[in-house]
């Protein structure tokens, strides 16, 4: 799809009141859905990714609560990282309100099959895992070493970079010394997922305000680079302890006019992807 399509599309949506135009973006992402298994596998590579760098470190999901920024459509990662990996409990936290009663039944039973663990009745979730949904981390309460992780798949790149600094701030505060953060974080030009014709990093030639003027609150994103993000952490008191990227795939060239708030920075840290971090409190 032409990326001006939906620029256009999500322009209209804006317009509208609030709750329709939350609403009637809420329905076009339905359309979009992968099926059941196909999202399971997406989610299980990401998890399966996520164990393996915790495990090299000698940290571990095991009996930790665990706080999940960016709930989505489905609880499958929590329930991964319960039945799979043995966390206690997931606080699943989300600015939107995706689940739907009739999905989560399904896969509850799916887990039921595969894991031989028991659900409520009917298309409730299992109750360890918590849902908080049109909720802001940073007004949720949590208290002081009440969770040991935090995780998020593709978030931060969403997020303003005001907000960033304040989430990782409030994780500080919660988390103690033997806690941990993992992220998984796509910097590049989401709009070039949908149109093969345009760069990955074709954001990175617009001005601040010339890029305010393209997105709209549906598709907003905050074009840091890795270098940024690094810093905002190291800002907030955190120290990395793993770093994994990769150079974005299919889509080699940089925009000729790269804009002057990005000069300062290397081919490779203008194109890092599929970036893998694990914090842990620098006390």
């Amino acid at each position: 799809m032409d990326h001006r399509i939906k620029t256009f599309a999500f322009k209209l949506l804006q317009a509208l009141p609030r709750t329709q135009g939350d609403r009637a973006y809420h329905w076009l992402q339905t359309l979009k859905q992968q099926t059941l298994t196909a999202e399971i596998e997406s989610q299980e590579s990401t998890i399966i990714k996520f164990a393996a760098e915790v495990d090299k470190l000698g940290l571990s999901f095991r009996k930790k609560t665990i706080v999940e920024i960016g709930s989505g459509w489905l609880p499958i990662a929590p329930y991964l990282l319960l039945f799979k990996h043995q966390a206690a409990r997931v606080l699943t936290i989300d600015n939107n309100r995706h689940y739907r009663d009739a999905d989560i039944g399904r896969l509850n039973r799916y887990f039921e099959e595969r894991f031989e663990v028991s659900f409520p009745e009917g298309r409730s979730l299992h109750p360890a895992v918590s849902y908080f949904p049109l909720t802001n981390l940073l007004d949720h309460p949590i208290g002081h070493g009440t969770a040991q992780v935090v995780i998020s798949r593709n978030v931060l790149e969403h997020v303003t970079p005001a907000d960033l600094e304040a989430m990782h701030r409030k994780a500080y505060s919660f988390l103690e010394k033997d806690s941990f953060i993992i992220h998984q974080i796509s910097p590049s030009d989401h709009r070039a997922y949908s149109d093969k014709n345009l760069s990955l990093w074709d954001f990175l030639q617009y001005a601040p305000e010339e890029w305010d003027r393209i997105q709209t609150r549906f598709d907003y994103h905050n074009r840091l680079r890795l270098p940024q993000y690094l810093a905002v952490f190291k800002k907030c008191g955190f120290e990395v302890r793993c770093l994994r990227y990769e150079g974005a795939q299919g889509s080699p060239k940089l925009p000729e006019n790269i804009h002057p708030d990005y000069a300062g920075f290397s081919n490779e840290e203008l194109t890092a992807g599929s970036i893998v971090v694990i914090l842990v409190p620098a006390k």
